[in-house]
């Protein structure tokens, strides 16, 4: 087994009591043994969360793509950690006026980087939903945990992107309009990675997916008809396509490492 790297993603977080939400996520630094790294896409423009519109080009990574960081090495033998260095579950005070926090999934993609990164192929890596007590986006913050991910050790080497996003759903009982924060809120981001397999395997994702185009905001995953408050995150279907490569004897999902926020 080799060294286990750690991908570290930080988040600001702004509560507000204006008309607009701002949650400002972004992957802060690949780090190994200590040694920070930085193999990450900047984020373009006004760096406002979260994306609203699942047919909007800032589904992709909220990021300048024209911008090629020095990608991270990482190995087929090694656990990749994603730290949430945040307060989502604490802090941010949803636009319901209810005090309700960011409530739901966590999943990362990945896809094979291209000469432009455009026209992106992507593949989930990583699904959570929860536990029967909490969403994946409270118990992260609440517990200095991260998400603990074994890296696919069927993929073959390459560069590839890694998107983390976090779907809160606390007004996806309703569609988006223009000028609202309603429907489903997306909050993602992106680094890059040189991925090696130390055990020369070639295999790749039979089916990908665009991203946008991945969700449709009508999908019942995405437009709860029940609410938030009479959804159970153990029984979420999480959306988009299937985990590629999924361990049949499935894998951790959190892990509590308060070390690793040192």
């Amino acid at each position: 087994m080799r060294t286990v790297y750690s991908l570290a993603l930080v988040a600001m977080v702004v509560a507000t009591t204006g008309a607009a939400q701002k949650f400002m996520t972004a992957f802060g630094s690949f780090r190994n043994n200590g040694i920070i790294k930085d193999s990450l896409f900047p984020l373009k423009g006004d760096p406002k969360y979260p994306v609203l519109d699942v047919n909007s080009e800032d589904m992709v990574c909220r990021a300048d793509m024209s911008y090629h960081p020095t990608p991270f090495q990482i190995y087929s033998d090694d656990t990749l950690f994603l730290q949430f260095d945040m307060d989502i579950a604490a802090n941010v005070i949803s636009e319901d006026k209810k005090g309700q926090n960011i409530w739901g999934p966590c999943i990362v993609y990945m896809a094979e980087a291209t000469a432009n990164m455009s026209n992106l192929k992507w593949f989930k890596i990583f699904e959570y939903a929860g536990d029967k007590n909490r969403w994946c986006s409270e118990a992260i913050p609440s517990e200095g945990a991260v998400l603990q991910i074994p890296m696919k050790k069927n993929l073959k080497t390459g560069y590839y992107v890694v998107r983390a996003e976090v779907i809160g759903l606390n007004m996806a009982d309703d569609l988006h309009t223009p000028g609202t924060i309603l429907g489903a809120q997306y909050y993602p981001s992106c680094g890059l990675i040189a991925f090696t397999n130390v055990h020369n395997r070639t295999k790749v994702p039979e089916t990908t997916v665009s991203i946008p185009g991945v969700y449709k905001a009508t999908d019942p995953s995405l437009l709860l008809k029940a609410g938030i408050f009479n959804t159970k995150a153990v029984s979420y279907t999480i959306p988009g396509p299937a985990e590629f490569d999924r361990p049949k004897i499935g894998h951790p999902n959190i892990t509590l490492r308060p070390e690793l926020l040192n």
